[in-house]
């Protein structure tokens, strides 16, 4: 009976298993991917019941890097008792004859992303989380959501935006920010 020598295969067992590792795409088909450079960001709020639409945008020319965002072009100005059907979209526009539309991708990637609200400086103004449109496994996903201010409500302050990125860690309920933040930007409000 022969006898096979495994070390006379050796080189060619190493070369296979060095290319099945090299070859392994860390990206799964349809995951959620690298983050998006986003240079502006653009807040919408609409008057549920009727009236004219707000918008206020805030340009960063360098994303999310070491330079603070430009203040917004536009202060939201509420009514009190109003409440308002919002959207928050996402833009790279960094370059001015080729502007992309990120809010596509975080749509089609909803399991990997969530915006989180938080409102400061204004009393009785709130953004619930039930308002929040959900991802296809019902977590909040946050691109649209609703401001209710009460009929008391008054102050001068702030809505802060974050686009949060779930890639090293799963999303699950959405309740909690993750650790990669792909937008993070303030609008200033008001209440009339």
């Amino acid at each position: 009976m022969k006898k096979l020598s495994l070390l006379k295969y050796a080189p060619l067992l190493l070369a296979g298993s060095l290319l099945a590792t090299g070859c392994d795409d860390p990206e799964e088909p349809g995951g959620p991917g690298e983050e998006e450079l986003i240079t502006q960001v653009v807040i919408t709020l609409t008057p549920i019941g009727g009236g004219a639409s707000m918008s206020a945008t805030i340009e960063d020319p360098d994303g999310n890097g070491p330079m603070p965002p430009e203040p917004p072009t536009q202060t939201l100005t509420l009514t009190q008792g109003g409440t308002y059907d919002g959207m928050i979209q996402f833009f790279d526009a960094s370059d001015p004859a080729d502007v992309e539309n990120i809010t596509e991708e975080v749509e089609e990637e909803d399991d990997a992303h969530r915006v989180f609200y938080t409102v400061a400086g204004l009393t009785g103004v709130d953004i619930p989380d039930g308002s929040l449109d959900t991802d296809a496994n019902g977590a909040p996903l946050g691109l649209t959501f609703q401001v209710e201010v009460d009929a008391s409500a008054s102050g001068t302050g702030t809505i802060q935006v974050v686009l949060s990125h779930y890639d090293e860690e799963p999303k699950g309920d959405g309740s909690t920010p993750s650790n990669e933040t792909d937008a993070d930007v303030t609008f200033t409000a008001t209440v009339q």
